[in-house]
């Protein structure tokens, strides 16, 4: 992979906050790099940092330590007004499609927003020119014309999502983060919502880091795989890597946990235990109060991530 082909570089991402005397490790030391027009899905239960990692890559809030680079810039300290212009490459879809829209705003106002939030960069546009580019961005994400003067609770979920869609891309932006995107819709629609993100980075050369719950739609759009688990990655590699050879006894977990359709019935494998709390961290591996496989060193010393075979990283003793 050459330098010019990597459009973001994560690196030592940390960010911890305080509770009470106590100290809260949501992110901790996640590195990772993002191929340009390439996506990255990032997989983990509630709780794992998926989130607050996607927040901490596009600065809304502020890293304990670490730093990002995107383009080849170090985006973290940049002057402030630098860092406002960079942001504009980078936007955010998020899993609440109502939430993320402003209610008492019509369809076509809550696209135009970008502009005239920066119409100092755009440039002043005329009513009519403003509204051939939300007319465009309409029919790019497949929102009829006739919802142009309609609010957002007039729409279904999955209109409301590709009208979220239709902001995030105002002003062509080179990276978009989905934030669990499609959770919240019905399965038809999911799909309908998958295929139109991989139509628009075919079109339009962008970069995803996909955030997801569901194993099977990280699979279906995701060209490499993140797993965290309590705020850590625990493995890393290529979508077809991991899912027919997984490593890491959580991550065969997880796709374990996934109900499977036999001729005897519905099978499902269940992990144990729940995800310890973030404030009080298992002592060693994080995993290893629920691992199967754990030794007494994995209650004892915390496995190094480290690449394993080429383009797999994996945190965990069985593997050194």
């Amino acid at each position: 992979m050459e330098k010019n082909d990597i459009i973001m570089r994560a690196e030592h991402l940390s960010k911890y906050f305080k509770v009470g005397r106590q100290t809260l490790k949501a992110v901790d030391d996640v590195s990772f790099t993002l191929q340009r027009g390439t996506t990255l899905g990032l997989v983990g239960e509630s709780g794992s940092g998926k989130s607050t990692l996607a927040r901490l890559v596009l600065d809304l809030i502020p890293a304990t330590k670490g730093r990002v680079e995107f383009e080849g810039q170090d985006f973290f300290n940049l002057p402030r007004e630098k860092r406002r212009l960079l942001r504009r490459e980078m936007q955010i879809v998020f899993q609440n499609p109502f939430l993320s829209l402003f209610p008492h705003m019509s369809v076509s106002s809550n696209i135009a927003e970008p502009f005239i939030v920066n119409r100092k960069e755009v440039g002043k546009l005329s009513q009519k020119e403003l509204n051939e580019r939300v007319e465009a961005l309409m029919a790019l994400v497949g929102v009829p014309r006739e919802y142009f003067n309609v609010y957002p609770h007039e729409l279904s979920g999955g209109q409301q999502q590709r009208v979220g869609i239709a902001r995030a891309l105002a002003l062509n932006p080179k990276l978009i983060i989905c934030d669990e995107p499609v959770s919240s819709l019905d399965v038809s629609i999911q799909a309908q919502i998958l295929n139109l993100l991989q139509d628009l980075q075919a079109e339009k050369d962008l970069s995803y880091i996909f955030i997801a719950h569901n194993l099977a739609v990280v699979e279906h759009i995701s060209t490499h795989v993140a797993v965290m688990y309590l705020g850590k990655l625990v493995e890393y590699t290529d979508t077809y890597e991991l899912y027919n050879h997984p490593l890491h006894p959580y991550t065969r977990a997880l796709m374990e946990s996934v109900p499977q359709i036999s001729t005897e019935g519905a099978e499902f494998h269940g992990m144990e235990g729940e995800i310890p709390s973030p404030l009080n961290p298992p002592r060693g591996c994080r995993f290893c109060t629920r691992c199967p496989k754990a030794m007494q060193r994995c209650h004892e010393e915390e496995p190094a991530y480290r690449e394993v075979s080429p383009g797999h990283c994996v945190a965990c003793h069985l593997y050194e």
